[in-house]
């Protein structure tokens, strides 16, 4: 087998465990793949974080106890999730550890490989548009462009520059970023952030400013205009490879925001966890609408993670209790579960029929998969490590498949077949 060294490990504080490898599933809502078509693939790691794991191809849905270290199994070092665009899988770093966009491909065998790579100075964030256009960060190129890619010949095509909308001035920071948070599309438009980091800092969650998305034409490349949300400072957690946004069924692209904003001092001033959102059709933040831990009548200090849209449904995991900040202390602990939400009422149902599970990580703990929702279910306590089906009413799962061998479920998901 072959083995994937990531170099690359970032650490929110001490006793935190890294937020590690690669995004999930870039298609937020596929169209079933047909029965004679599309390997399903599923990704394993020996523990939570930074350990030894494996791809693994499938030709039928995974079912009973799977045992993902098989001889058509890829093996790989660190991963907690991966992106897929139709017959491509996506990550952050090659075989040797390299960082950049690297796209894997199954070979005639069945198995995993490397099929292309652009080498970054940073471990790239980034987005397949279609199977010609693409778009990722790297901050060695310049921290205020956005790169452009052909995801079919995996080559750079040119860059973007937003310098013209960041904003400048006094009491303005200029350690800027752009797309290190979010690149994110939908009807025709590329949203990136604009991140006016504290002098020194990352870009990552210490944004000095509100919440910034430069807004792009795709076909023209064409920078419009900037857009603020008027509460929140940083969206997701971008050292995690998990994106926290999800472009729906019903055309809104619903972002998460985990809070976990730092100050000028670099010190967290932690913030209210919220789902937030653009309508389809707009350009702009819904002010109007947002969803918070309360809404669910679960208590303030709740975290929300891993979001998914399915039959006019938002599908959002939560745990019953706060979060432990600033250490983290409690992440790990099975007390996550899964809710029903409407979006335009904000009726909500928790879903049944399964143990609480763990935070998402960069894993995330929902997956669509031939119009179907499933869920990570990682509990210590109840001895389960699967992934449980949504049932057709919507309000409750049943078991899937369980992993037998290869570690802790980290990804699911089903190529085209293309």
């Amino acid at each position: 087998m072959i083995r994937l060294r990531s170099t690359w490990k970032i650490a929110v504080v001490a006793g935190f465990a890294a937020f590690l490898s690669c995004n999930k599933n870039n298609d937020p809502d596929p169209e079933p793949v047909p029965a004679d078509k599309g390997k399903y693939i599923v990704l394993t790691a020996e523990s939570g974080q930074g350990a030894a794991g494996y791809y693994a191809a499938y030709d039928n849905l995974p079912s009973g106890n799977v045992d993902n270290i098989g001889g058509f199994s890829l093996q790989a070092r660190a991963y907690g999730g991966f992106r897929h665009y139709k017959n491509w899988i996506f990550n952050r770093a090659t075989l040797a550890g390299e960082t950049g966009v690297v796209r894997y491909s199954l070979n005639a065998a069945g198995v995993l490989e490397q099929s292309g790579f652009i080498k970054c100075g940073t471990s790239a964030q980034h987005l397949v548009v279609n199977e010609t256009t693409g778009f990722y960060f790297d901050a060695d190129r310049g921290k205020t462009k956005i790169q452009k890619f052909n995801p079919t010949t995996m080559q750079r095509t040119g860059e973007i520059d937003l310098s013209s909308l960041v904003e400048k001035g006094n009491g303005i920071s200029t350690n800027v970023f752009t797309g290190n948070q979010t690149i994110a599309a939908k009807d025709g438009k590329l949203f990136v952030n604009i991140t006016y980091s504290r002098e020194g800092g990352s870009g990552h969650n210490d944004n000095t400013r509100k919440y910034t998305l430069a807004v792009i034409d795709i076909a023209t490349e064409k920078p419009e205009k900037t857009i603020a949300h008027s509460v929140v400072k940083n969206q997701g957690h971008s050292p995690s490879e998990y994106p926290a946004w999800t472009l729906g069924s019903d055309g809104s692209l619903y972002f998460v925001t985990t809070g976990w904003d730092y100050d000028t001092q670099n010190v967290m001033v932690p913030q209210k966890s919220r789902i937030f959102r653009i309508k389809a059709g707009e350009t702009a933040f819904d002010e109007a609408w947002s969803l918070v831990p309360e809404d669910l009548g679960l208590p303030a200090g709740g975290l929300f993670w891993s979001i998914k849209v399915l039959n006019g449904k938002l599908y959002a995991d939560l745990p019953q209790q706060a979060i432990e900040l600033p250490g983290f202390g409690n992440l790990s602990t099975p007390f996550y579960d899964v809710y029903a939400i409407d979006p335009g009422t904000k009726n909500f149902t928790k879903v049944s029929g399964m143990p609480s599970t763990i935070f998402g990580h960069s894993t995330g703990n929902l997956e669509l998969v031939d119009n179907e929702l499933f869920i990570r279910v990682i509990n210590a306590d109840s001895g389960v490590n699967s992934y449980y089906k949504l049932n057709s009413n919507g309000t409750s799962a049943s078991p899937a498949f369980a992993i037998s061998r290869g570690g802790q479920a980290k990804g699911f998901s089903r190529l085209s077949g293309e």
